[in-house]
């Protein structure tokens, strides 16, 4: 079962009435060999902001840097050797960013600029893991990525983007996942198992929703949001499955696409209003393709 690794609700603070840098509050705990941590909170607009830093082990790195920022919280816990953190709040307000390593040589960033009221959320567990999620320019937004294993990478980018969500999933070796969102109420989700799988989600327009499931070796998946409350969903269980659904026009659309076995290959195209496409693929070498 998956499980998100979130400090509760974003720590709120009373913002000050006064002009220069003042009421930030920066926490920092260091156990074992080697570890460089750092917070800078000089910005003369940063107000009533906070840092948790906390390393246990060998060799990890972490920076927090509040620039314009007001009444926004940074968490960085490290637990292993040679980790590296780094976020980056700036010129918003009330947000949130909160990483946790476990492990050895993991590298995840935050960077929130422009945002206000929105939450980025890094878990790494294992080895030579990747994540960063990006927070430009919007309100109310929700990123969180989870990885467990080894040498996964995970991208969100959240751009002029509102009251939108996407999560991200890793277990296994090597997989790869990269979610974009522009607009407003979006949700996206990528659910990874095995090794070497590759999904991609982008989301411009409003309130669409896409999730990915991969379980398996090798396999592809992408989905293409581009209007008004369309809906897709790509599962994946075997290995080399290659999927792709595209939804463009006014919107409406629902795409499903179902593959268990191997190197099948499945595209779905949606344009104007309201168009149903499902494909269900079981077995190896099957190629479908619908366009509407």
């Amino acid at each position: 079962m998956k499980y998100l690794v979130h400090i509760g609700a974003a720590v709120t603070l009373a913002a000050s009435s006064t002009a220069i840098a003042d009421t930030n509050t920066a926490l920092l705990t260091q156990t074992g060999v080697g570890n460089t941590a750092s917070v800078d909170q000089t910005d003369a607009a940063s107000i009533g902001n906070t840092v948790h830093q906390t390393q246990t082990g060998f060799f990890n790195n972490a920076h927090a840097m509040q620039v314009g920022e007001t009444g926004s919280v940074i968490y960085q816990t490290q637990e292993g050797s040679l980790n590296d953190a780094y976020a980056l709040q700036s010129y918003g307000a009330n947000n949130f960013s909160d990483i946790q390593q476990q492990g050895f040589a993991n590298t995840a960033n935050t960077m929130q600029i422009g945002s206000f009221n929105s939450s980025a959320v890094i878990s790494q567990q294992g080895t030579g893991n990747n994540a960063r999620i990006d927070q430009v320019a919007g309100t109310d937004n929700t990123a969180i990525i989870q990885q467990n294993g080894l040498v996964h990478d995970a991208y969100i980018g959240q751009f002029f983007s509102a009251d939108s969500a996407a999560y991200v999933y890793q277990e296994g070796i090597g997989n790869d996942a990269a979610i974009l969102q522009g607009g407003i109420g979006h949700t996206a989700t990528v659910d990874q198992s095995g090794a070497g799988n590759d999904a991609t989600i982008a989301q411009v327009g409003l309130y669409n929703d896409a999730v990915v499931t991969q379980n398996g070796f090798g396999n592809d998946a992408n989905i293409t949001q581009y209007g008004w409350y369309s809906s897709a969903s790509i599962t994946q269980d075997g290995s080399l499955n290659n999927a792709s659904v595209l939804q463009q026009g006014l919107g409406g659309h629902n795409a499903m696409i179902s593959q268990s076995g191997s190197l099948n290959n499945a595209t779905v195209i949606q344009s104007g209003l309201s168009e149903t496409a499902i494909i269900t693929q079981v077995g190896v070498g099957n190629q479908a393709v619908i366009l509407q």
